[in-house]
């Protein structure tokens, strides 16, 4: 939980610990071999999907941050506790039920939805190759 503050030098203070600690941890996952990792399958999944089987989206529920885990300097401070509250009101409501509900009203386009994912996947992966490049330009071994 984040700390009150009773001034306004104080909540510039916060902010600005709680902003290092959000831009700190995206600094960390953006460039990382468990981001490409991660971008890797969902292209995969995707691009395979797109090819043998365009009328099914694969499946990828499983997947959730806490059971792949984070690498181990990644804190996003407050912003990270509110993500996490929201990520167990999403587990506990009835979204899984509406999303299984519009995939089925919109079956026609689950081609075009594969297409898109594995292009915005693929467009990830790359950048996120680039950026692991640009960070590490000589290889040790």
């Amino acid at each position: 939980m984040v700390r009150q503050p009773t001034s306004l030098a104080e909540a510039k203070q916060i902010f600005g610990e709680e902003k290092a600690k959000v831009t700190g941890s995206l600094s960390a996952i953006a460039g990382s071999r468990w981001l490409m990792a991660i971008l890797a399958t969902l292209v995969i999944a995707f691009g395979t999907h797109l090819a043998y089987a365009p009328a099914r989206l694969p499946a990828v529920g499983g997947v959730s941050l806490a059971a792949v885990g984070l690498p181990p300097n990644v804190d996003f401070g407050f912003a990270g506790d509110q993500a996490k509250q929201a990520a167990e009101a999403a587990a506990n409501s009835e979204a899984r039920t509406r999303a299984q509900e519009f995939v089925t009203a919109n079956a026609d386009k689950i081609p075009i939805f594969n297409a898109v994912m594995f292009g915005l996947a693929l467009l990830l992966l790359l950048g996120n190759m680039w950026i692991m490049t640009k960070r590490r330009p000589y290889s040790r071994g």
